[in-house]
């Protein structure tokens, strides 16, 4: 399903549950700035903080070595993470910029995709996610599982299990292949 498709059914998913009282639930996409095919949909309760939002991307996409990470708007403006959701991206138009390590950064777009009345299963969880994209192997063409952290910046280092193996830069230089934008990133091996 693609982003739009995913938009309108999470709506009707989450507007048609039964169960528990309903209220005003926030609806927001995280993606990687200039790289669709990774993106999350995220609902979350109007008073959540930006600090539990923090947690869930890094849970879900960056996590790796405890890098420090901020959300701004405009150029640059830090926005503290005991913010809610609510201030920050509770408004049509509403977009944060997110930074997750200074070092070997991996920035995001936040912003807000629409507000519903639903029943809250949680204060903040994703509801919708891209499929993860099929890398094929440098050598064969076999789906890989294995990326080669010198080679990507060439363009290249995806590996089968097989090829990984043989990879002239060893398997010390691998991180397996995710569904992440974090994938091959520092020490970054997929979601917690």
């Amino acid at each position: 399903m693609g982003k739009a498709a995913m938009s309108a059914h999470i709506r009707k998913c989450l507007e048609g549950a039964s169960g528990g009282a309903r209220s005003r639930v926030l609806l927001v996409r995280a993606q990687p700035a200039g790289v669709p095919m990774y993106w999350l949909d995220i609902a979350a309760s109007p008073d959540a903080k930006l600090e539990a939002l923090d947690g869930l991307l890094r849970r879900v996409w960056l996590e790796c070595c405890g890098h420090l990470s901020e959300f701004s708007s405009g150029p640059r403006q830090k926005v503290a993470m005991t913010r809610t959701i609510d201030e920050t991206l509770g408004q049509s138009g509403s977009r944060l910029d997110y930074v997750y390590d200074f070092g070997s950064s991996t920035e995001l777009v936040v912003s807000h995709s629409g507000v519903i009345e639903a029943a809250r299963e949680k204060r903040i969880r994703v509801v919708g996610r891209n499929e993860a994209p099929a890398w094929p192997c440098d050598v064969c063409g076999r789906p890989a599982n294995m990326l080669c952290v010198e080679c990507v910046y060439d363009g290249r280092g995806f590996c089968c299990e097989t090829h990984a193996q043989e990879h002239p830069c060893g398997e010390d230089m691998l991180l397996p292949v995710v569904n992440s934008p974090r994938m091959g990133v520092c020490g970054y091996t997929g979601e917690d």
